[in-house]
């Protein structure tokens, strides 16, 4: 099996940053469309649930980035884990044409479980050049949304 799937590469990413940070992830479970790890650091002992979208949504504005992932199929998962009292989070690698824009939005818990409360199929995130927080838009424009600080590896990891 010598063929590299497009997943690869953004799980890759993330799992190397991981890495490069002492962490050591178990592969939990796996798929095309998101991976889940467990592991355990000085901090904490976590699960990661990781998906990824290629590339961003068609803004007609240049300094504006959007993603769209698909949770329906997962909600039940992350609900589990929840329940099982695990300490989820939810990356979210947002890809990008040229591969060294991709970003990375991580939500904790509370964000978890505040998007599956709203019953959401969807999580739509976007960020705008410069700021220092995604938003995750849960009905009524940027205003009304969840923000997700841009750099958190380093304070969850």
């Amino acid at each position: 099996m010598s063929k590299i799937k497009v997943a690869d590469f953004y799980y890759g990413a993330v799992l190397s940053m991981l890495f490069h940070n002492g962490v050591m992830p178990a592969l939990v479970e796996n798929g095309d469309d998101r991976q889940v790890y467990d592991f355990t650091t000085d901090k904490s002992e976590c699960r990661l649930f990781i998906k990824y979208r290629a590339n961003k949504q068609d803004t007609k504005k240049p300094d504006y980035s959007s993603w769209i992932f698909a949770i329906s199929d997962d909600k039940a998962e992350l609900q589990k884990y929840i329940d099982e009292g695990k300490n989820l989070l939810l990356a979210l690698v947002c890809g990008s044409s040229e591969l060294d824009k991709s970003q990375l939005a991580i939500l904790d818990k509370s964000q978890i479980q505040d998007i599956l409360s709203r019953e959401k199929t969807s999580i739509t995130i976007s960020r705008i050049k410069g700021e220092k927080a995604f938003r995750i838009s849960v009905g009524g424009g940027r205003e009304n949304s969840i923000q997700v600080k841009c750099n958190r590896f380093e304070e969850l990891f």
